[in-house]
């Protein structure tokens, strides 16, 4: 059963009608009919909403784990011995239309972010912010910090990422993911996904000169955002590319020359 068909099966296990049930949970009637049909993903908050209006754990929403009847005092949170699939953010703020809020992790709130990323109270002192075209998924902003992402993302520029839910599945080779671990805190790298084939990471910097490669493992791993938008202060400069092109060139012709005596 999907989470579709199990958001209608327990608006009928109250003997609600659409209507009555979307007001319930404070949605349009015509949003939540697109839910039931499966042509609409229903938000974590809106999951997080129907959890608490309706007794019901967030797992057997998302999973169909427990039974739908269970009362709150009853329910024991479910935790999936795959810390890689079916994960979803510790904490996440909405507006006043139920909105996930897109939270902004400046550099300098990075270090408390890797303690405080489940304390409610710390995500709200951070900012938060609505960006166009980023409606169906839940967001979080990270700061960029250091230069191992040049000529891609500079110190200090702004990335948007899409919350990772399924790691092994969802993450694409040599696409730009923030991940949070409990070793080096917030980093912001190109990705080689190894998680089926040797349960790793491969972690590439941009800045492959100055930044090697490296592995990181599922264990170290507490969340992993997929880069969908950077904001840049500092636009790079194509000459840049030009002359290590030019570089690479000029060696192969040494090369070839050396070859050839």
């Amino acid at each position: 059963m999907t989470i579709h068909l199990r958001i209608k099966d327990l608006r009928k296990q109250n003997n609600m009608t659409q209507l009555e049930f979307s007001s319930k949970i404070g949605v349009d009637n015509s949003q939540y009919s697109k839910i039931e049909r499966g042509i609409l993903e229903p938000t974590l908050s809106l999951l997080l909403e129907i959890s608490s209006k309706f007794n019901v754990s967030l797992d057997w929403i998302a999973t169909g784990v427990e039974p739908a009847n269970k009362s709150l005092n009853d329910v024991k949170v479910v935790v999936s011995t795959d810390k890689t699939k079916d994960q979803f953010p510790a904490v996440v703020t909405v507006d006043s239309h139920q909105r996930d809020n897109i939270v902004l992790v400046p550099i300098k709130a990075a270090a408390g972010y890797l303690t405080g990323y489940g304390d409610p109270e710390f995500i709200k002192t951070l900012p938060t912010y609505r960006m166009p075209n980023l409606n169906n998924g839940t967001f979080r902003m990270f700061q960029v910090k250091g230069h191992s992402m040049n000529n891609t993302l500079h110190h200090g520029a702004i990335v948007v990422g899409e919350w990772v839910e399924n790691w092994p599945r969802d993450i694409k080779d040599d696409r730009i993911y923030v991940i949070m671990t409990q070793s080096d805190g917030v980093i912001v790298k190109r990705v080689l996904n190894r998680l089926k084939k040797y349960n790793n990471l491969i972690c590439k910097s941009d800045n492959r000169k100055e930044y090697p490669s490296f592995s990181i493992t599922p264990d170290d791993i507490i969340e992993i955002w997929e880069v969908k938008l950077g904001l840049l202060f500092e636009l790079p400069n194509p000459a840049d590319l030009y002359d290590r092109v030019v570089d690479l060139e000029a060696e192969m012709m040494q090369i070839k020359h050396l070859l050839a005596k």
